[in-house]
């Protein structure tokens, strides 16, 4: 409900809020004692989302696993006149476990970086990371990457301001899906480890620790799709309603809060919202394949939810135009022509 130019009155089932500001820069607090910043450059994309304050409502995590889909690498540059052996030793490390002929596979990337760490200790930190990244797509590794993951978040200042992490991670792009439809690839530093570990934290369900990493890392639209997403998997629906407020669809993060936002409407049984939020989503031009999929499953399980099966069926069907592996596609098509 708008008060007055600039000040609104915010309702949900279990909050009150109001939110201040103007296009581009909202201050929001509600009954609960949440309080969020966002700010941004109205119609270029750029926005920021700042929990000042989580309120009293806790957050829990989806037991969702960690999916790095694709790493970019860019050769680093070569060591210097001077550089020590350890130093050497490393950068033909990286150029042989990322030799584009012959990609190593995460079991002998962390062999080889547990033989280098024996004989250079001070290259630690950045074999310690790369081996978790490795063994973070691999199962085998679960056990091993839960406890080299805890030790490198507790120690992940020292591990990213070391030099040879500086120098050479710059170039390491991982690829890590926050939720079904997007996918995060930023340089490797704390952002991305972050992003990395809170996924495997819901993998192991440990929900509230996977959150507490998402609060101390910086707080942009990743954070706010990983948060709703654990708020949904956990049905807190009204605790992702909060989260994804006062969005509008901009770019393909804001898409996806969108689409998340109908998820959580659909679980409150509030079904003309939620197609209402994924149609929104769908405007979104130029969207990925990937997150148009997503948007295009969900609404489909909706309208065969409310009994709509054909318009359910034609969404489904159009994902298998490009996807026919996509998954679930086949087991709704199948119920929905029951």
């Amino acid at each position: 409900m708008k008060l007055m130019p600039g000040v609104r009155l915010n309702f949900s089932k279990e909050t009150v809020g109001l939110s201040f500001g103007v296009p581009g820069a909202r201050y929001t607090i509600n009954s609960k004692g949440r309080r969020t910043v966002s700010t941004g450059i109205p119609g270029t994309g750029i926005y920021n989302v700042e929990t000042l304050s989580s309120g009293t409502r806790s957050r829990r995590s989806s037991a969702a696993a960690i999916a790095q889909e694709t790493e970019t690498w860019q050769a680093p540059p070569a060591p210097g006149l001077f550089a020590r052996k350890p130093e050497r030793e490393l950068n033909k490390f990286l150029l042989d476990i990322y030799n584009s002929d012959h990609r190593d596979d995460p079991s002998s990337v962390i062999e080889k970086a547990n033989a280098l760490k024996e004989l250079y200790p001070e290259l630690k930190y950045p074999l310690d990371l790369i081996s978790f990244l490795h063994g973070a797509t691999d199962e085998k590794w679960e056990t091993d990457v839960a406890k080299w993951g805890a030790t490198l978040w507790e120690q992940r200042d020292a591990a990213f301001s070391n030099k040879y992490v500086l120098k050479y991670f710059k170039g390491i792009k991982p690829g890590v899906t926050i939720s079904p439809g997007i996918t995060t690839q930023l340089h490797y530093n704390v952002q991305t480890l972050g992003f990395i570990w809170s996924e495997i934290l819901q993998s192991l369900k440990k929900y509230d620790d996977a959150v507490a990493v998402l609060m101390q890392i910086e707080p942009d639209q990743m954070v706010g799709i990983s948060l709703a997403d654990i708020e949904i998997s956990v049905g807190d629906f009204d605790g992702a309603i909060e989260t994804t407020e006062d969005i509008e669809v901009f770019d393909d993060a804001t898409a996806m809060m969108m689409v998340l936002r109908g998820v959580a409407f659909r679980g409150k049984d509030m079904h003309e919202a939620a197609i209402e939020c994924f149609k929104r989503a769908l405007k979104q031009k130029q969207m990925p394949e990937a997150l148009a999929h997503r948007a295009l499953f969900e609404r489909g399980v909706t309208y065969g939810l409310m009994g709509k099966k054909a318009m359910g069926v034609k969404d489904l069907e159009k994902i298998l135009v490009d996807n026919p592996d996509y998954p679930e596609v086949e087991k709704k098509l199948a119920e929905l022509k029951k």
